[in-house]
């Protein structure tokens, strides 16, 4: 009898249990592995082994992402320097419009159509557009808390697409160094000054889980078909 079995890896130890098992034991029964990313409120379901393995593919990958969704972006780490309305939505419509250009363009790459973690940066930008209809709302007569109250929501949201994208492995090393750093100072801003709790930033990690290929479906449903009649 066939028992769907799952287990829970953090995220950079996907790479030694592909290496470890990349298929099932049962694997030549018609059953693989199946995986899902879990990325703060963002799940990227039904990921193949031929999913992950693109990850490790320099030319699935543009390695200006990730400064340009987190280094450059001084409204995801910087302190509370934002007096006012004004000074955000600028900052949050660039970096909203930048993931929806780079997901327009990239995706016309050839293999890149329906390249999964594209799901990862309309989260950014939704998030984005989130904070701007929040900030309108409470108009230019708000108060620093507000703005806080605000921007600290946006940290963690995006924090665990951040670390996704910073732990890619065909990042430039120096760009990830200077992320790091950055990352680093933006936990300690988002606790001190934004209204967050360590507790509340979560890491990004994956789901595998063993499934039928498509095949062994198909063969089961025949079989069972044929045990009914």
């Amino acid at each position: 009898m066939y028992i769907e079995r799952t287990m829970k890896l953090d995220l950079n130890e996907i790479w030694e249990f592909m290496e470890m098992a990349p298929e099932p034991y049962a694997g030549s029964k018609g059953v693989q592995w199946s995986y899902e990313l879990v990325v703060g409120e963002i799940i990227v379901k039904d990921l193949k082994t031929s999913d992950i393995e693109s990850l490790k593919n320099s030319d699935y990958y543009d390695t200006e992402l990730l400064p340009s969704i987190f280094t450059f972006r001084e409204i995801l780490w910087q302190p509370n320097v934002y007096a006012n309305p004004q000074l955000c939505i600028p900052q949050l419509n660039i970096l909203k419009v930048f993931c929806e250009e780079f997901e327009a363009e990239f995706s016309q790459k050839e293999g890149l159509k329906s390249w999964p973690f594209f799901v990862l940066l309309q989260g950014v930008s939704k998030f984005c557009q989130e904070a701007i209809d929040k900030l309108v709302e409470i108009g230019e007569g708000s108060q620093v808390h507000d703005i806080a109250k605000v921007l600290g929501e946006l940290r963690r949201k995006t924090f665990p697409i951040v670390e996704f994208f910073l732990f890619h492995p065909c990042n430039r090393i120096d760009y990830q160094k200077d992320a790091v750093n950055r990352l680093n100072y933006a936990v300690k801003i988002m606790l001190t000054q934004y209204n967050n709790k360590f507790f509340e930033l979560s890491d990004p990690y994956w789901n595998i889980t063993t499934s039928k290929t498509a095949k062994k479906k198909i063969a089961d449903a025949i079989a069972e078909a044929n045990t009914e009649a």
